[in-house]
């Protein structure tokens, strides 16, 4: 695979590692990840073997005490590597993962589904790569933006202290102004409803004979 399409592939994967395990410096994570994913082919070339040192699993094993210093920092190398490892193994030429204990090869898939490096196959894998890369950053966008959005503060808001204080002073102030005499005619008979006290809710009915 190109070195596009390894970066591709690395930055999905640890996306998707970050979610699941809620990792932090996320941007951080994204580079080491990048660098991991073309780690392999850049050692290699400066050694002169193609797929030789650089694609072994051993990288993998030297770079897990990393996690101990910096958890992000450390699995985004990993996944890198490993993401790299993956993607080489579904060419057209193998692994070899024990390298150099032993040197033999491994591969994925079928001669005849396998993907040559630089043609259009790896052109397409690098798309796919892409967007899916899109999707998650999308998805991410939309998930933060309805987080920033909650509900229960709303509802906290809502039944605020201060809101509460405010419904209460405008009871109290209804209950204040809500002081008049009602008269009401019923059977020839008046009916006064009076307020007896400030301090008080409770309210006095009398009959009153017609002329009191």
């Amino acid at each position: 695979m190109r070195s596009y399409t390894h970066i591709a592939g690395a930055l999905v994967l640890f996306l998707v590692f970050a979610y699941l395990f809620d990792l932090n410096q996320i941007f951080v994570g994204l580079m080491f990840a990048a660098l991991g994913s073309v780690f392999p082919d850049i050692l290699d070339n400066l050694i002169g073997k193609h797929r030789g040192y650089g694609h072994s699993v051993l990288w993998i094993i030297l770079a897990v005490p990393i996690l101990f210093f910096n958890f992000t920092i450390g699995s985004a190398i990993i996944i890198g590597l490993i993401s790299h490892i993956l993607l080489d193994s579904i060419t057209t030429h193998e692994v070899p993962l024990l390298y150099p204990i032993r040197k033999t090869n491994f591969i994925v898939l079928k001669s005849n589904r396998r993907v040559k490096t630089g043609t259009n196959q790896d052109k397409a894998v690098f798309l796919a790569l892409i967007f899916i890369l899109i999707t998650i950053l999308c998805l991410n966008l939309a998930f933060t933006q309805i987080n920033t959005i909650n509900p229960f503060q709303a509802i906290t808001a809502q039944n605020s202290p201060t809101d509460r204080n405010m419904a209460i002073n405008a009871s109290n102030e209804l209950k204040t102004n809500f002081d008049f005499d009602l008269h009401l005619n019923q059977n020839d008979k008046n009916i006064t409803v009076k307020k007896i006290s400030e301090n008080e809710t409770n309210y006095l009915i009398k009959n009153i004979e017609p002329g009191g």
